[in-house]
């Protein structure tokens, strides 16, 4: 078995083990399920249809930190958001329906129509939640570890009940939440460039800023992952 062989196949069985039958099923408890937010919610419009074929920009694929200060479109951050919670439910249906989901949040810094804050993704209303504002600008660097995401117009933040997934899997429940998060991220990615929109996904918000804002103790409401969006800075346009 050749090298891409080998790596083909482990990730096959990566891919098994996360979706392996957990046996009857569990439902987690109400105890354990991370508090609900309380804001006014304000409606996303459709998501924004693709530009670009998806063959066509695949190859291309690159880690991008540096944004045009151009602001995000609400269609396009609907679609980021949408693309993300779509992938989960139908990878991980049994998950949800179990009460282990994963909760999308976007730092919105310049995106049409949606004030500077830090909102929850309701994918039932297609809206966003308001549960904590933002600082902006030089003070907005302070909210992660490098201080590039900062400029990105958004930031999809995932976190998950790790709660949940422990009393649902025991130990491989946090694997299979990191597997999940990544899906998400990803395919968030992956709309972004069929948008024209470059980005790349990193760790997130920092702890502290997530536990203040928005409760994320991180066992009932878990830091995962994230992904910075935006258009390319200039140079990158050549």
């Amino acid at each position: 078995m050749d090298t891409a062989d080998e790596r083909l196949h482990l990730l096959e069985r990566l891919l098994a083990d996360t979706k392996r039958d957990p046996g009857p099923r569990i439902l987690v408890p109400a105890h354990l399920q991370p508090p609900p937010h309380e804001g006014p919610s304000i409606a996303l419009p459709a998501p924004a249809g693709p530009r670009l074929a998806l063959d066509d920009v695949l190859a291309e694929r690159t880690s991008t930190r540096d944004y045009a200060p151009a602001a995000m479109s609400a269609e396009d951050l609907s679609a980021l958001v949408a693309a993300a919670d779509r992938m989960d439910a139908r990878g991980w249906a049994g998950e949800r329906e179990a009460g282990v989901g994963l909760e999308l949040y976007c730092a919105a810094w310049r995106v049409t129509g949606v004030d500077t804050g830090l909102y929850r993704y309701l994918p039932e209303q297609s809206a966003l939640r308001r549960v904590a504002s933002l600082p902006s600008g030089a003070q907005a660097e302070e909210l992660v570890l490098q201080r590039e995401f900062a400029q990105a117009p958004a930031l999809l933040v995932i976190t998950g009940n790790l709660a949940g997934a422990l009393a649902r899997h025991g130990s491989h429940g946090h694997r299979l939440l990191l597997s999940r998060a990544g899906a998400a991220g990803h395919a968030a990615w992956l709309a972004a460039l069929r948008l024209g929109l470059v980005g790349t996904v990193f760790a997130g918000l920092l702890p502290h800023v997530l536990r203040e804002r928005v409760g994320a103790d991180g066992y009932h409401r878990a830091p995962l992952f994230a992904f910075a969006a935006g258009h390319p800075a200039p140079e990158w346009t050549a």
